[in-house]
């Protein structure tokens, strides 16, 4: 900081004693003596500045790598996030594949609830109530181990108790399983009971799907015991 003071002082001297001087050659040794001084002052200054001035940019280009540092982190932080979220699709996916089957589909689900199923045949219906017919069948069909029926019906969970009655909605797939042991008959008043196989049974149905006869299937343990024709 005293050098930069002293410096212009100095100059000022030397500039008078040039002025004050009366021989030429004096003059013009002074003056160019006056002037490797100069040039000495502007270095020194030159290289005083100079380390200021590759400070700054020294700073700048610190800031520079700073922020291309900063970027190629959340470039890679981005990157690491995607890898994650594309694993975890891929372990979804790998579960899915070594999962076991799903459960049983709505449309495959039969009913299982032990009790009494109780519908009327009138196919004109198209399983719709009538009066005071709550519930209507009109379809039948077996399918590998189950009966199925279109239309609605009346739970019992006791067959003996007729207050308590669940109405089933009408559907277009109404199933029950059955095995060897479901006895499929037709059934009224005093007569013994008509036992049926799978095929006559359904061509009995058939021709009694208009009459009003009551179709009757009871559950246990989740199996059809037994499926009536009832007059």
């Amino acid at each position: 900081m005293k050098n930069k003071l002293y410096k212009p002082i100095i100059l000022s001297l030397m500039a008078l004693s040039l002025v004050g001087c009366d021989s030429n050659e004096v003059a013009v040794a002074d003056k160019d003596e006056s002037s490797e001084i100069v040039e000495e002052v502007q270095e020194e200054m030159d290289t005083e500045n100079k380390p200021a001035e590759d400070d700054i940019d020294k700073s700048k280009l610190k800031d520079t790598e700073e922020d291309k540092d900063d970027k190629k982190e959340e470039a890679e932080k981005e990157v690491l996030e995607v890898s994650k979220e594309e694993e975890k699709k891929d372990d979804k996916q790998v579960a899915e594949k070594t999962s076991p089957e799903k459960e049983t589909s709505e449309e495959d689900k039969a009913h299982e609830k032990d009790g009494k199923y109780v519908s009327s045949m009138i196919a004109e219906l198209k399983g719709e109530p009538s009066d005071y017919i709550t519930a209507t069948a009109y379809e039948y069909k077996f399918e590998d181990n189950k009966f199925v029926v279109s239309g609605s019906f009346d739970y019992f969970e006791n067959p003996e108790d007729y207050e308590n009655v669940e109405e089933i909605g009408n559907e277009k797939d109404h199933k029950f399983v059955v095995n060897d042991d479901t006895v499929l008959q037709a059934v009224g008043g005093m007569a013994d009971p008509k036992i049926f196989n799978k095929e006559d049974f359904l061509k009995y149905l058939n021709e009694c799907k208009d009459t009003g006869l009551a179709l009757i299937i009871f559950v246990e343990n989740g199996v059809a015991t037994s499926v009536s024709i009832s007059s």
